[in-house]
């Protein structure tokens, strides 16, 4: 990988000789640092929760994106970063509406609960639902985009036409 020169990294895009499999390394260095870097500042509570949270967030982006290139592997090899960039953006609406849908109850029980000075959960407990609560959205996530690497690279090519969206 080419950390810096950016020249000879766009003389080998122009030539062609930056596989899927550099761009994959690529992608995956760059979604680290990425969550490396949204925890350099950012301040989930204690100390343990954000820990917790920084290695289920930074374990799921290494283990998801390299099984999302493995399955790629497997099937047909092609078009990796395409399918990656798209199927992860729509599981990632699929998700923002299931963490709406869910939490707008939570939400109001919780308004309610304050109104009434009714306290359900200490400190301690809150954080550990909050960090069980990320860890199974990011399974739900990661179950959402592998299972539509493993469909798109098990279809027959021959199945139909491309579907344009809108």
């Amino acid at each position: 990988m080419i950390w810096f020169r950016i020249k000879a990294l766009e003389k080998l895009l122009i030539e062609g000789k930056v596989s899927d499999k550099i761009a994959f390394h690529y992608l995956l260095t760059h979604l680290i640092f990425l969550t490396v870097a949204g925890y350099i500042s950012d301040d989930y509570g204690p100390r343990w929760v954000t820990l917790l949270h920084f290695m289920i967030s930074l374990g799921a982006v290494i283990w998801g994106v390299r099984k999302t290139f493995k399955i790629n592997e497997e099937g047909d090899s092609r078009d990796f970063l395409k399918r990656f960039i798209s199927l992860s953006f729509v599981a990632s609406i699929r998700m923002v509406v299931l963490i709406i849908v869910i939490s707008i109850p939570l939400v109001v029980a919780g308004l309610l609960a304050d109104a009434y000075d009714i306290y359900l959960l200490n400190s301690t407990q809150e954080h550990v639902l909050q960090l069980l609560a990320y860890l199974f959205f990011t399974v739900i996530y990661y179950y959402i985009l592998l299972s539509s690497f493993r469909r798109v690279n098990t279809a027959d090519s021959s199945l139909g036409q491309p579907v344009e969206a809108v």
